[in-house]
């Protein structure tokens, strides 16, 4: 026996010796397909134990003979073995494994291999705009995620983006889906760096929301910022870009603006306006171009630095970004500053510490669109901007009757700043029985709102104003989650309890001034006024709720998941104060049978089901009281005298509104993961709809708020992704999702419809211009349907209503030969049928060309912009589009542009300016060059870059930009209405990206 032991350890000696007496020196570099360094990568010798990881710029030495083979092995990416053949150096590019196994998803409260997640959810890798000059998050979600619909209706910087997970749920209520950042519930996206991301999922199904209860009925995104690692690292990123607007509309030259001005005087018997040397001189030097006055070359640049590292113990990350951007609006633009700090450390085998500061400040100057833009439309282009004086030109003696859109554009100031201070710290403590731990999150969030808005002299005839509203809102929560994970045999459990408290708080008050006596001191001197008015405002809600997640896997194939929360709000009365949301999944891994694996084609299948309730609690906090409020009256003609009367009555039955949503989906993915396949079909149906129902006068009168009503929305989801090509050093990766939707209104309590309103003004609306109704979806415009105009064979029916032929025809619903509001009816819908994207990435060598491609079919936009310049009446007074040259008259019998007539009489709220909003947008075209890093010893990295925004755009909508809406763009029962809205601009950006 002692020989036979002498003899294994003289061979293990001699071997090693061997080994050592033929190792050499090799070094190399490790990074992914786009050439970024991998730090972390484990790399071992094949047959033994020796090994090293790569340090943090990705570089590597090891000790190897030349005959031998080095396995490299990172997590997320496919393990290569690499023979030596006696080289000193190799560089190896990794590849990114499949995207289902193995990679871990954030799904709320905790984390899920994507293999075991049985609901419906998207997952955003940031390799999906790491090539885009993305400067804020609903960027990010823009058509990357099927199911995600997110319409950018504000284009001005720091504007305002809608968006929408499944549809719409609530009428009252806010529809956007709940946004949780590091674990902090009801976080604010606009203020969050894109830059910081590190993970991002959307959360679809109710199995996947209702772990958030009352607050997941419109879908969650779960956001996970970066984190530091070991070794320093140092990143700059500068980038600097111009702006232009997409399109303008087409006006008439001035010349020719004054003969049809003339015309119409000559056909209605009026004076005519210019003469025939006027309209010679017109012609020939031209007149005022309002839009190119209102509209300029915009800019803005971006500064990014971020700062991290660590041991193996303690981690940091510091990042700061710096954004400004000048619109392409004159006298419009934004600033917004973001500091980061997250800190990590393990202060023992059994508990770690976390703690993430971040602070934001915002400041929106005009950034809300309107006047300018409409008055850019509506004055006559035979007006010079500016008078003798040198002053803009006071009134428009032929167009429009309001101010120049010069006044529009200096005389006011609209200034919206916010400053958000947010900080989380939490302690995760591994307890003494195996598997299970116990982590403690606190984070408390400040938001100081101001809105201080201007308007000067010219404007307001004299009478200069101002207000500013200011509030300070405090969010407190605390999370206590006890996790546990084990394997028994082939039994898989993973299990979160979790008790959760949330505080909100909102103190804020607005003072409103007329008459200032310092105008030139804007909104900074109210107090010298001849009347104010100042309010103030308190409101408090608090959440309690306790929640559980089981889940459960056998074999890793068959899989179920269970869930249940139980919120309590203070927003409701005791009897309907708490409710409970449950909901259950399942899922089937037939990659993992047999007779599936068989058939060698997929490389993971995954069929799926789930049914779940999540709610919404849609009121203010005191909706259930009946509240008193301030007025002001005068008594036998005495002074005006303060005082107060009972508002809308309350309502001590409300209770929560409730979706419950099933869905049935697929996971495949073929080839290894080069390519994947998701579809899913679902349906959401909203019930105890939160509605304002009107009382009758003996009843007290206004509305109460009561749950009357019932929504649906239902459809399907598809996306398609992969590497469809990978040669040596080129390879395509593309992503393609699209998702249909219906959305229905089902019932409202027994009311036939009930309309809603924008307050559009400018004489466009003669009532609400949305009208919810059962069999509809939300967002349908109620107006009258515009059917040309009367011919001549229609003489004796236009008679019928006191019109002749060429004058405008709208159906007669009722058939009594009057057009009134009682012809209204559905003449379109704001709500889009069909949405998707498609991201496209080319690499070779160096060189990454990224191109993305997103739309939005089977919507409607009423266009109040082109019905100002196209009506003739009301405020704009003539008419000032191109198109106004086929109108109707002798000879051009056959227009449905109507004629110059005296019984002319327009209706703007009509299906004439309800246009087909759908589009195909090329979003974005990057191309960047990363330089080799052999020129800098592997010590730094270079990407130089290049980026068109919003370069072409496919419509048949005639305005500036299909996307973008002003009035009521923020609810769904009003949406998608342009009157003057700020447009979405084509941005082309250069920049520079530095790692040390």
């Amino acid at each position: 026996m002692k020989k036979l032991v002498s003899l294994v350890l003289l061979h293990l000696i001699l071997s090693q010796s061997y080994v050592f007496a033929q190792s050499s020196r090799l070094t190399g570099k490790v990074t992914d397909q786009d050439n970024v360094a991998l730090p972390g990568v484990s790399i071992l010798l094949s047959g033994s134990t020796t090994g090293t990881v790569t340090d943090a710029d990705g570089n590597f030495t090891i000790n190897a003979p030349g005959n031998g083979s080095l396995v490299f092995s990172f997590i997320g990416y496919q393990s290569q073995t690499v023979a030596i053949n006696n080289r000193t150096t190799i560089d190896l590019k990794l590849v990114q494994e499949s995207t289902s196994l193995g990679e871990l998803v954030v799904v709320g409260y905790g984390t899920q291999k994507k293999t075991d997640v049985t609901g419906a959810l998207s997952v955003v890798s940031t390799r999906e705009f790491s090539q885009q000059p993305i400067t804020r998050l609903d960027q990010v979600l823009q058509g990357r995620a099927a199911g995600v619909q997110v319409t950018q209706s504000n284009g001005a910087p720091g504007g305002d983006a809608r968006v929408r997970v499944r549809g719409a749920n609530s009428v009252l209520g806010n529809n956007d889906p709940l946004y949780v950042i590091d674990g902090f519930v009801g976080a604010n996206y606009n203020l969050l760096n894109p830059a910081d991301i590190e993970s991002l999922q959307i959360l679809k199904d109710a199995a996947s929301t209702s772990i958030y209860g009352s607050r997941g009925a419109n879908g969650v995104v779960i956001i996970t910022t970066k984190k530091g690692t070991k070794g320093l690292k140092v990143n700059y990123e500068g980038q600097g870009s111009v702006s232009n607007v997409i399109k303008t509309f087409d006006i008439l030259p001035a010349g020719e603006f004054a003969e049809i001005v003339n015309a119409r005087a000559i056909a209605t018997g009026s004076n005519t306006p210019f003469t025939d040397a006027q309209i010679a001189n017109f012609k020939q030097n031209g007149g005022t171009d309002w839009q190119d006055l209102v509209y300029r070359k915009g800019g803005g640049t971006q500064q990014q630095i971020t700062v991290s590292g660590g041991n193996e113990k303690t981690s940091f990350l510091v990042s700061g970004n710096y954004v400004k951007q000048r619109g392409i609006v004159e006298n419009s633009g934004f600033k917004r500053y973001v500091l980061r700090t997250n800190l990590n450390t393990q202060i023992n085998k059994k508990l770690s510490m976390r703690l993430n500061l971040s602070g934001a400040k915002s400041m929106n100057h005009n950034t809300d669109g309107g006047g300018a833009l409409i008055e850019a439309l509506q004055w006559a282009p035979t007006t010079p901007a500016y008078g003798e004086d040198g002053q803009p030109t006071f009134a428009d003696p032929i167009g429009s009757v309001s101010r120049s859109p010069l006044d529009q554009l200096y005389d006011k100031s609209n200034d919206i700043d916010r400053m958000n201070i947010n900080a989380i710290g939490g302690l995760n403590w591994q307890l003494p029985v195996k598997g299970l731990s116990l982590d403690l999150q606190y984070a408390i969030n400040y938001l100081n709102a101001q809105n201080k808005n201007f308007t000067g002299k010219r404007l307001s005839n004299n009478n200069p104003s101002a207000s500013r509203y200011s509030s300070e809102q405090v969010t407190l929560q605390n999370t206590n989650a006890l996790n546990y994970n084990t394997t028994i045999g082939n039994h898989s459990i993973n299990a979160v309890a979790v008790l959760e408290t949330q505080q909100f708080t909102d103190r804020n008050f607005t003072a409103t001034a007329t008459g200032l006596r310092f105008p030139q001191l804007g909104y900074d001197n109210i107090g010298g006024n001849s009347a104010a008015t100042v309010v103030s405002g308190y409101s408090k809600w608090t959440l309690l709720s306790f929640l559980g997640r089981v889940n459960y896997a056998f074999r890793d194939k068959y899989l179920v998941t269970a869930a249940i929360r139980r919120d309590g709000s203070s927003k409701f009365s005791k009897d309907n104060r708490n409710s409970v949301f449950p909901s259950v999944a399942l899922g089937w891994r037939l990659s993992e049978e047999e007779f599936i694996k068989n058939i060698n084609v997929f490389s993971n299948l995954k069929l799926r089901a789930s049914w779940g309730m999540t709610g919404s609690q849609a009121i203010n906090p005191y909706a259930t009281l009946s509240p008193y409020n301030t007025t002001q009256m005068a008594f036998n003609n005495t002074a005006v005298t303060a005082g107060v009367i009972q508002g809308n009555q309350g309502n001590k039955n409300l209770k929560w509104e409730t979706t419950r949503q099933t869905d049935v989906g697929i996971e495949m993915e073929f080839l290894n993961g080069r390519l994947h396949v998701e579809a899913d079909y679902f349906h959401k149906n909203t019930t105890d709809l939160l509605l304002n129902v009107a009382l009758p006068n003996y009843a007290g009168g206004g509305t109460q708020v009561r749950n009357v009503g019932e929504i649906e929305n239902k459809g399907f989801e598809f996306a398609i992704g992969g590497t469809p090509v990978e040669s040596g050093k080129f390879s395509w990766e593309t992503n393609l999702n699209f998702s249909t939707l219906k959305n229905q209104v089902l019932s409202l309590g027994g009311l036939p419809r009930l309309g809603t309103g924008t307050g559009a003004g400018g004489g466009m609306s003669i009532t609400n211009e949305f009208m919810l109704k059962p069999g509809e979806p939300l967002g349908s415009y109620w107006g009258l349907n515009y059917l040309g105009t009367f011919k001549q064979a229609d003489a004796d029916a236009a008679a019928k209503q006191g019109r002749v032929p060429g004058d405008p025809r709208y159906e007669d619903v009722n058939g009594d030969n009057a057009i009134t509001t009682d012809d209204f009816q559905i003449v379109g819908r704001a709500f889009p049928k069909l949405t998707g994207g498609w991201n496209n990435t080319f690499t070779y060598s160096g060189l990454t060309l990224n191109v993305f491609f997103q739309g939005a079919f089977g919507l409607d936009k009423l266009n109040y912009t082109r019905a100002g310049a196209m009506s003739g009446s009301g405020e704009a007074r003539q008419f000032l589009l191109t198109e106004i040259r086929d109108y109707y008259r002798p000879g051009n019998e056959n227009s449905d542009i109507p004629a110059f007539t005296k019984t002319y009489q327009p209706f703007t709220q009509s299906s004439r300016f309800v246009e087909n909003g759908s589009y195909v947008r090329l979003k974005n075209v990057s191309l960047s060059y990363n330089v080799p890093t052999s020129i800098f010893k592997d010590k730094a990295t270079i990407r130089v870059f290049a980026s068109a925004t919003n370069v072409l755009t496919f419509t048949k909508y005639t305005g500036p930009d299909p996307e973008s809406s002003n009035v009521g763009s923020n609810t769904d029962t009003a949406m998608g209405i342009d009157r003057g809205s700020y447009p979405n601009a084509k941005v082309y950006t250069i920049g520079l990206n530095l790692g040390f």
